[in-house]
């Protein structure tokens, strides 16, 4: 476990690192390598698919789109194969085998996620679901792990006109739950979406998947956690939930007074 918020303070002549709990309203969550197993999944149906169309394994290329909505996919695999890249085709012939591997396999929840769940809800944190999945997609996803229903907010890669690590999404997301950037998690598992949140300013969290470190932002990031389960004492230690003030009544028209010239009219 990585954290790299601390506060330091000066105690008998030596600094000395003190937590101090920080408000928090708001969790948004990504789909694929965070809530469920189903990159290693993709890789497979990627590689089946590569070698029916002659292209030979394409599983690896996973690495350098982790995180990107079918747009952003299509626009690597052009740039990288040659715009004749039949990417259309190429979906058409994973999703098929992707679709055999789950009939077989299905697809394993990550661990910790049910428990990490219960405890958000109990809190009474508002959550919601960024995700460069389609919604057609993402509700069969989500549905079948038995959490659609837990969030507020959905946001998809086909309600987004930039794929992450553009903060698009994440921003939508925060709007929609009326949730101040630097008081939301955002938990992550891929490069592109740990950018994306980043540049939203929000505080995100790398559960590793297939990709196991990123270097360059974990200095950036709030902290790095094993699996969903270590999130529920992370966040029991670091923050607080924050209560939104309620807005002031406003009275009725005929009890209404303005300020005009500093009298009461």
């Amino acid at each position: 476990m990585q954290v790299n918020r601390a506060l330091y303070v000066q105690k008998g002549g030596r600094t000395v690192e003190v937590q101090k709990k920080r408000p928090l309203q708001a969790v948004i969550f990504d789909v694929d390598g965070l809530m469920l197993d189903s990159e290693r999944l993709v890789m497979r149906s990627w590689d089946i698919a590569g070698e029916k169309m002659g292209y030979g394994p394409l599983g690896h290329n996973i690495y350098h789109t982790l995180g990107m909505n079918l747009k952003g996919r299509e626009e690597y695999f052009k740039r990288v194969y040659g715009e004749d890249f039949p990417f259309a085709e190429f979906t058409e012939v994973y999703r098929e085998e992707s679709r055999k591997i789950q009939e077989r396999e299905g697809v394993p929840v990550k661990k910790g996620l049910p428990e990490l769940m219960a405890f958000l809800k109990k809190e009474g944190f508002a959550l919601a679901v960024a995700t460069s999945s389609s919604r057609e997609r993402t509700k069969e996803k989500l549905q079948g792990c038995g959490v659609w229903d837990d969030f507020s907010v959905i946001i998809c890669g086909d309600q987004v006109h930039r794929s992450k690590p553009d903060p698009e999404i994440y921003e939508k997301a925060g709007a929609a739950l009326k949730a101040e950037p630097g008081k939301t998690l955002v938990l992550e598992d891929s490069q592109n979406g740990l950018r994306s949140a980043l540049n939203a300013g929000m505080l995100p969290i790398m559960i590793p998947d297939i990709l196991r470190s990123v270097p360059e932002l974990e200095p950036l990031i709030e902290a790095k956690l094993d699996d969903l389960a270590q999130v529920i004492p992370y966040v029991e230690e670091h923050f607080y939930k924050e209560k939104k003030e309620k807005a002031p009544k406003k009275p009725p028209r005929s009890q209404e007074k303005h300020l005009r010239g500093g009298f009461f009219v």
